[in-house]
């Protein structure tokens, strides 16, 4: 029961993060804009996040190690990218999500960090430790 209250809480966390994301970067957008979209693609992002993520940064750790972690903004807008992909090559049903070019991918993964990172800030007293 925990584990599935911290998921929802991150689920919403990363929502938040995306319609912020949607608002503020040109290059990024969801169609259609409702909320079960946003929620849909969030649950995405956090199952891209979980798998394809940790085998980019075992991939990129050199690169990263040069550029004294700038590297991980790129992975970051990767993982995005790799959302985009994958909703649209599948066809899930739940809205398409647009991203328009790398730098977009970049400062909306940067935005989207941020954000999320915001949310869970001050959702961290309804978490429960697992």
């Amino acid at each position: 029961m925990r584990s599935l209250i911290n998921f929802a809480l991150n689920v919403f966390a990363i929502a938040v993060a995306l319609w912020a994301v949607v608002t503020v970067i040109p290059g990024i957008s969801i169609t259609p804009a409702e909320t079960g979209n946003f929620i849909a693609i969030a649950i995405v992002f956090i199952i891209i996040n979980a798998v394809v993520t940790p085998v980019l940064r075992i991939l990129g750790a050199p690169l990263t190690c040069l550029t004294l972690g700038l590297f991980s903004l790129v992975i970051n807008g990767a993982a995005l990218i790799i959302v985009e992909w994958t909703l649209n090559t599948f066809d899930l049903g739940i809205g398409r999500l647009v991203v328009n070019s790398w730098g977009s991918a970049i400062f909306g993964a940067i935005v989207l960090s941020l954000v999320s990172s915001l949310v869970n800030f001050f959702t961290s007293p309804l978490r429960k430790p697992v």
